[in-house]
């Protein structure tokens, strides 16, 4: 790499060590991503979900022993958080678009979201990537 030359720092998204040429049978890239989609809007949701406090008598009726705020945190929380992580990730490199991945808080950024504006997140990552490279 030489300091001189400026596009030597422009590099594709899924830099080289993440591309290899390939031949696949299988379902189409596009209904893997959309499946990948539902899983983030499903991740997203439930860690909205774990956010909120248990209402007293669902804790009380469903749940033995009941759960604390403390166990949603302890627990539940980090679980969830490593499971977004991992399909973020793996959406955003299924759409050639894996340099994302890197920005800054980008995970506690995307759970900010309300529900609609992660979908609209995802339809940004729709529109401008590719499952085809």
């Amino acid at each position: 790499m030489s300091p001189n030359d400026p596009n030597e720092f422009i590099r594709p998204p899924n830099d080289g060590a993440y591309e290899v040429d390939e031949v696949r049978t299988g379902p189409p890239l596009s209904y893997v991503a959309e499946k990948f989609r539902r899983n983030l809007e499903a991740v997203h949701g439930l860690i909205q979900e774990i956010r909120r406090p248990i209402p007293g008598d669902f804790a009380a009726h469903e749940l033995s022993p009941p759960r604390s705020a403390s166990a949603q945190e302890k627990y539940f929380q980090p679980l969830a958080r490593c499971a977004f992580r991992l399909a973020v990730v793996g959406y955003l490199d299924l759409n050639n678009m894996l340099a994302l991945a890197n920005e800054d808080d980008l995970d506690d950024r995307l759970l900010a979201f309300s529900r609609r504006e992660f979908q609209a997140w995802l339809d940004r990552i729709d529109q401008t990537g590719s499952v085809t490279g």
